[in-house]
C-alpha cells in the first residue's frame, strides 16, 4: 500500500502534457498578440479574395458562354446544309465572335471564338487571317485534342488555299501523329492532296491507301479509288 501511495504522489507531481501545451500556446499568444492578429487578418483576406475571384470568374464564364451561344446560333442561321451564307452574313457573325474575344479573352468561350473566327475567314477565302486565328488558338487551346485537330485541319486547308503545300502537309501530319482514327482519315486525305500537288506519287499513293483503310464508305472513297488506280498503272 505504501508503494502505491508513493507512485500516485509522484504522478500527481508530474505536469499534465495537455495543460503544459495549452499554457505554452496561451503565453505565446499573449506575448505576440498583435503579430498573430495581423496574420489571422491576412489569411482571412486571402480566403475572401480567392472566394470573390472564383465568384467573378464563374460570372465571367457565364456571360462569355451566353455571348458565344448567340454568335454560334447566328453562324448556324447564316450557313445551313441547304444554303451557303453570304459574305455580309459571315462578317456580321465575325463581329459577334470578335466581341467575345475582345471582352472576355481568358474564358473558354473566348478561346473557342478564335477557332470559329478562323473557320469564318476560311469560308471567306481570307487565308492569311484564317491562319493567324488558327495559330493563335493552338497557342491558347491547351491539350484538348478534338479542338486542336479542328484547328490543325483548318490550318491545312488555309495553307492549301494559299498553295503552300509543304506547310499544309505539316499541319495534316500533326493530326496523324495524334492517333485519332476518325480524324486521321481526313489527315491522310489532306496529305494525299498535298503530295499530289507536289508531284510525289509514291507518298500520294501511300496516303490515299491509308485513307481507304479507315474510311472505305466515305463520300470521297470512289474518287480516291480512281486516283489509286491511275497511280498504280
Amino acid at each position: 500500500m505504501t508503494r502505491t501511495r508513493k507512485i500516485a504522489k509522484k504522478k500527481l507531481k508530474e505536469p499534465d502534457e495537455f495543460i503544459t501545451f495549452t499554457e505554452r500556446n496561451y503565453l505565446f499568444l499573449t506575448r505576440h498578440s498583435k503579430p498573430v492578429a495581423a496574420g489571422v487578418i491576412i489569411v482571412l483576406a486571402i480566403i475572401l479574395a480567392v472566394f470573390l475571384y472564383q465568384r467573378w470568374e464563374r460570372k465571367k464564364e457565364g456571360n462569355a458562354y451566353q455571348m458565344f451561344t448567340l454568335a454560334v446560333e447566328t453562324y448556324q442561321a447564316a450557313s445551313t446544309p441547304y444554303r451557303e451564307g453570304t459574305p455580309q452574313q459571315y462578317r456580321s457573325v465575325l463581329e459577334r465572335f470578335d466581341e467575345v474575344i475582345t471582352k472576355l479573352p481568358g474564358t473558354s468561350a473566348g478561346k473557342l471564338s478564335i477557332l470559329f473566327k478562323g473557320n469564318l475567314h476560311l469560308r471567306l477565302g481570307e487565308f492569311e487571317e484564317a491562319i493567324r486565328a488558327y495559330e493563335t488558338f493552338l497557342k491558347k487551346a491547351g491539350k484538348e485534342k478534338l479542338y486542336r485537330i479542328f484547328a490543325l485541319e483548318g490550318l491545312g486547308y488555309s495553307y492549301e488555299g494559299k498553295k503552300d503545300y509543304e506547310k499544309a502537309l505539316s499541319a495534316y501530319q500533326k493530326i496523324g501523329e495524334m492517333g485519332e482514327t476518325f480524324e486521321s482519315a481526313n489527315a491522310y486525305l489532306g496529305m494525299g492532296r498535298c503530295y499530289e500537288k507536289l508531284g510525289k506519287d509514291k507518298e500520294e499513293l501511300e496516303n490515299y491507301k491509308n485513307f481507304l483503310k479507315i474510311s472505305k464508305k466515305s463520300n470521297e472513297a470512289n474518287a480516291v479509288l480512281r486516283k489509286i488506280s491511275l497511280l498504280e498503272k
